[in-house]
């Protein structure tokens, strides 16, 4: 497993994430990329006090991510990013890079939502931008780590009927 992580969570933090992330893979920094968290002291303190011991969580609007993930910081660590939308994930395609393993975990059902897996479910939109991402980076549908993923090839085809 590459030592970056992006995934795409609308639940953000959960025990799906503590169990079958961050201690499956040790991980030790938690970037946690959403603006209304970020501009709320009280979200980040329960987020932050629901995290092993040891875990570091820096909680940073989009913005903020983008300008300092380029440093070599994010590079020592296991580091899991947490988005909570495809839309988000993809104001941030362009510094997606061949270290990071791009993994889209949980995007609920909502009216108008395609179903794409047992647990993600995506608008035409959101397909099509996951199809942008995807010509230049793997994706994958990964609910926990020890479960196998499924890359996401000819995603088109969805919104064709066609899977």
């Amino acid at each position: 497993m590459k030592k970056i992580i992006f995934r795409v969570d609308d639940r953000l933090i959960h025990g799906q994430v503590i169990e079958g992330w961050i201690k499956h893979f040790k991980i030790n920094h938690i970037i946690l990329v959403n603006d209304r968290v970020a501009s709320n002291p009280l979200q980040k303190m329960i987020y932050s006090s629901t995290l092993p011991p040891g875990t570091e969580i820096s909680v940073l609007t989009l913005d903020e991510f983008i300008a300092s993930f380029r440093s070599d910081r994010y590079k020592k660590d296991y580091v899991l990013v947490i988005l909570e939308s495809v839309d988000d994930l993809y104001k941030i395609k362009n510094i997606i890079s061949d270290d990071v393993y791009v993994n889209i975990g949980c995007v609920a059902s909502r009216e108008h939502k395609i179903e794409v897996s047992n647990t993600v479910f995506l608008n035409p939109e959101e397909i099509n931008k996951v199809c942008e991402i995807r010509e230049k980076h793997e994706v994958f549908i990964h609910k926990v780590a020890w479960e196998p993923s499924v890359e996401i090839k000819n995603f088109h085809n969805i919104l064709e009927g066609n899977l």
